[in-house]
């Protein structure tokens, strides 16, 4: 499994705009391999973290057409986060 974190700071303005985006990506189509994803904020970051069941899935959303949901959803508010890929080596359920 990968986490995939996209985070950004972002102003008053590109909040609204985030959370619109954020809204439509829950009524959409979602990229295979997508297993959940998680909408975080504190103190004026924004996190987009997204956990994917392989890299080669994550690496196909990142280059297709479906986008990668975090990605997708700053870019929709004019925003360019950052994008650590982390590869899951333990879970505690």
């Amino acid at each position: 499994m990968i986490l995939s974190i996209a985070q950004a700071q972002i102003d008053d303005a590109a909040r609204e705009n985030l959370f619109g985006a954020w809204s439509e990506l829950l009524v959409g189509d979602r990229p295979r391999g997508l297993v959940d994803c998680y909408l975080l904020e504190a103190d004026g970051t924004v996190q987009i973290a997204a956990i994917w069941e392989s890299a080669e899935l994550h690496e196909q959303a990142v280059r297709g057409d479906e986008g990668h949901p975090g990605l997708r959803v700053f870019a929709a508010c004019g925003v360019d986060p950052t994008h650590t890929v982390f590869t899951v080596v333990g879970r505690l359920r």
